[in-house]
């Protein structure tokens, strides 16, 4: 029920999070227990030795005071006796309940392991958070939870008192009401206080030694085993406890919103919708607010049905007729223009009040806060909150808004991507995916073939080719990602090895089998061998020795020796999952590679959308063990054919700077990964043009020629590129390999890597060199520069500014 004292043996800490693990086989307390208040008095006797200020002839006068009452020295067992000697319990209380919070403080005393007060503040009497029989309801989990906290409780006070064990339950208790005003919950968080309560043995103590503990301990949820090792019976608590309570709802309400905002239905269904605005309510303390969110499709997207789909504004639903045009002059203007939040105290009084004011205030709006919700520096939606009192939403309102926006925002974020994703496997499904600008290519080779078929000509389709156009490469590879990803491999086979060890070394108590031995030789064997070196063979024969020996006998051992029971649902209980194999530290490599991934696709992809309004250009992306691109630019991939060379530079520039804003970005996501990756960044720079050729057979482009064949091939052996006379590797991290075969390339991004250098994007030192001949690659050589990794730089790419608009300002002639 609260932390012990701090022992001299361990401390443990665990958290009940799981209500089908639990098992205890009675239905009410098993403890003895009695309310008493001879801790109490003990404590004023106390007082008189050891507290030189009290008022000695006061505690003397209360010491007279309760010889005459000896009802209130012996176990109370009625209630009534408190309220017939109340003037004396409240002189005993007095350094409990302080006189100047008495009015305000949520504090009561009661039975031990009880929670019904017979002394309490009048303000925790008028909130009923104790008396009646509902604390399950109360504190939203079941009898069977409640009972089994309140008896593991108990055994935590035995094994600090009688054993020095210092183990406790990290759950606190978190009690729900309703508001007797707005009618909405409250949450109440309880800490206990057990100076008062006392726990006595009845007889000789059972001596336990350390591992007989730690096998109680590491078995905390199978109470059955406890009561069998320490029978309840055997002790006795009495005294009381007190209890103080302290309003959590601000607290449990967003860490509810964040719990809810998981959920992919959350935003997406009418039922999540109502959820979030009932918790909204919660944490606003205002009954009739209500929700809306909407997103902010693109300009050109607006007016299209499938932009709406998750539109359930207040008046930005997905049956609006509201068109863009509507929404100049209007409230929601600022908001998705410069993403600024407004607050209107009261529609009504607006001095020029457009189409959409005029709207909301036929739909009951009177007071209304918008406020946009932002995702990596983007405006992806707008969040409404909506009331019709004027004034009950104010800009003290937004504070907490604060809070809660970018849990919003995450869940926004979460449904755009789910709708774009389905959108894509329509296409994918459906039609060959065509880069939008080379779309009128295909539309033209569409329209010639279909004059042919007219003709009666062949019906054979045009080639599409695209000459002199200029290739881009760059990569962002995860670094070592195939020993990572083996260690990861090997972690989890090694859990796997220790929890099968587990169980058989649990059945062996009461099944004395040799053959157990020699399974328990063959588990160690197996983990020194993968502990050493993990062959790439060796998964799949330790997985087929757990299934095929050991798992069968799971069955026979909890029927021959209960006690394996905990050790066998340890076991399942981490193969439970999908690939029914232990999968912490796979998943903790693939989340972070993931995140990894989608920190450099979502930035390259927004960078790339906006390079590509300031010049068209084709661009592809593919994800390995990191993420590959290639851009290519030119004038034959335009329809009007108008292209300068400054634009290459330009792009040349851009390329380079998004690659130190790459490394910037997964420099800090490290911090947030379950395994710190690191990447690797090589740019390949090719001033000869090429021509590339849509190959129908594999729905891509493909380089043409024998003379362009050469770029392919060095773009497929770059990863492994070593330094000339060394074996180290041309890629490291935290640093941008440029790769190059002409002198005159290196001169050109000597110029760009001064610019960047005086926008404090790279550090001073410049590595030239030369790489190790590759089969059929020759002559490479290399810049290499560091990333700086400075927290501010003079331009704020998530505040607004440009890349490409950086980089034109650029003396590039």
């Amino acid at each position: 029920m609260s932390k012990p004292r701090k022992g001299n043996f361990h401390e443990t800490v665990v958290a009940i999070t799981n209500n089908d693990e639990i098992i205890i086989g009675v239905d009410e307390f098993p403890f003895k227990s009695a309310l008493s208040l001879s801790p109490l008095i003990a404590y004023w006797e106390d007082k008189l030795i050891s507290d030189p200020n009290c008022n000695a002839s006061r505690v003397s006068e209360l010491a007279g005071m309760l010889r005459k009452k000896a009802d209130l020295i012996s176990p109370i067992h009625d209630v009534s006796i408190i309220d017939r000697h109340i003037d004396t319990v409240d002189v005993l209380m007095e350094d409990i309940f302080a006189g100047a919070l008495w009015e305000n403080d949520l504090k009561a005393v009661v039975a031990p392991f009880h929670f019904e007060s017979f002394y309490a503040t009048p303000k925790l009497e008028e909130l009923k958070l104790l008396g009646g029989d509902n604390y399950s309801e109360k504190l939203n989990i079941d009898k069977k939870t409640l009972l089994f906290r309140l008896t593991l409780s108990a055994y935590t006070i035995i094994l600090d008192k009688f054993y020095n064990a210092n183990f406790y339950v990290d759950e606190p208790f978190i009690f729900t009401i309703k508001d007797k005003f707005t009618n909405l919950d409250r949450h109440y968080k309880l800490s206990i206080d057990l100076k008062f309560m006392e726990v006595k043995a009845k007889g000789e103590i059972k001596k336990l030694n350390a591992q007989e503990i730690n096998y109680l301990i590491n078995r905390y949820n199978n109470l059955d085993l406890w009561m069998q090792t320490l029978p309840p019976e055997n002790f006795e608590f009495s005294g009381f406890a007190i209890y103080d309570f302290t309003d959590v709802t601000i607290e449990e309400t967003i860490s509810s919103l964040r719990y809810e905002l998981l959920d992919r239905d959350s935003v997406a269904t009418d039922e999540g919708f109502d959820i979030l605005q009932q918790k909204l309510r919660v944490l606003f303390g205002l009954p009739g607010v209500r929700l809306g969110f909407a997103s902010c499709p693109a300009i050109r997207d607006f007016d299209t049905t499938y932009a709406r789909k998750i539109w359930n504004g207040l008046i930005l639903s997905q049956d609006s007729d509201l068109k863009l045009n509507d929404l100049k002059g209007s409230i929601y203007e600022p908001v998705i223009k410069k993403g600024h939040t407004i607050v209107v105290e009261d529609l009504n009084v607006l001095p020029e009040p457009t189409t959409i004011e005029d709207q909301l205030l036929e739909h009951g709006v009177r007071n209304l806060i918008i406020a946009p919700l932002e995702y990596e520096g983007r405006i992806i939606g707008l969040m409404e909150l909506a009331s019709p009192i004027p004034g009950e939403l104010n800009a003290l309102s937004t504070i907490r808004l604060k809070d809660i926006l970018p849990l919003f925002a995450l869940a926004m974020n979460r449904s755009l991507e789910e709708l774009r994703s389905s959108i894509q496997n329509i296409i994918k499904e459906k039609y060959t995916a065509i880069h939008p600008i080379v779309e009128w290519r295909f539309t033209q080779a569409a329209i010639n073939l279909l004059e042919k078929m007219e003709r009666n000509a062949s019906s054979e389709i045009e080639p599409i080719v695209f000459r002199d156009v200029y290739p881009l490469y760059g990569s962002s590879d995860i670094r070592n990602s195939a020993i990572e990803r083996n260690k990861a491999i090997q972690g989890d086979l090694l859990e796997q090895l220790v929890l099968a060890k587990e169980v058989i070394l649990a059945a062996k108590d009461n099944l004395p089998l040799t053959i157990l031995d020699e399974l328990i030789f063959k588990i160690d064997k197996l983990s020194h061998d993968i502990m050493q070196d993990l062959a790439s063979d060796e998964e799949g024969i330790i997985l087929g020795f757990l299934r095929e020996e050991v798992e069968p006998l799971f069955d026979y051992f909890a029927q021959k020796n209960p006690g394996a029971l905990a050790a066998i649902q340890a076991y399942r209980s981490a193969i439970n999952n999908p690939y029914k194999v232990v999968y912490n530290k796979r998943r903790a490599y693939e989340e972070s590679m993931f995140m990894i991934n989608e920190t450099i696709s979502t930035f390259l992809e927004r960078e790339e959308e906006k390079a590509q309004q300031i010049f068209p250009h084709y661009f592809e992306k593919y994800k390995t063990d990191g993420l590959e691109y290639n851009i290519y630019i030119g004038a034959s991939l335009l329809n009007n054919g108008n292209f300068q060379p400054i634009y290459l530079k330009n792009m040349r520039l851009w390329q380079l700077m998004l690659t130190c804003e790459v490394a910037r970005r997964i420099h800090n996501l490290r911090a947030n990964l379950k395994l710190p990756l690191e990447i690797t960044q090589l740019i390949l720079v090719h001033s000869d043009s090429i021509s590339i050729r849509f190959r129908l057979d594999e729905k891509k482009f493909d380089v043409e020629g024998a003379n362009n064949i050469r770029y392919e091939i060095i773009k497929k052996r770059l990863d492994k590129a070593t330094l000339r006379g060394t074996e180290e590797r041309l890629t490291q991290p935290n640093k941008i390999a440029i790769v190059y075969t002409q002198q005159k390339e290196a001169e050109e991004y000597i110029r760009y890597i001064e610019f960047l250098q005086s926008e404090g994007y790279i550090g001073k030192k410049v590595e030239r060199l030369e790489l190790e001949e590759m089969q059929g690659v020759q002559g490479l050589k290399a810049l290499r520069i560091e990333v700086s990794f400075e927290e501010h730089l003079r331009h704020n790419i998530d505040a607004g500014d440009e890349l490409l608009n950086i980089a034109q300002s650029a003396s590039l002639n």
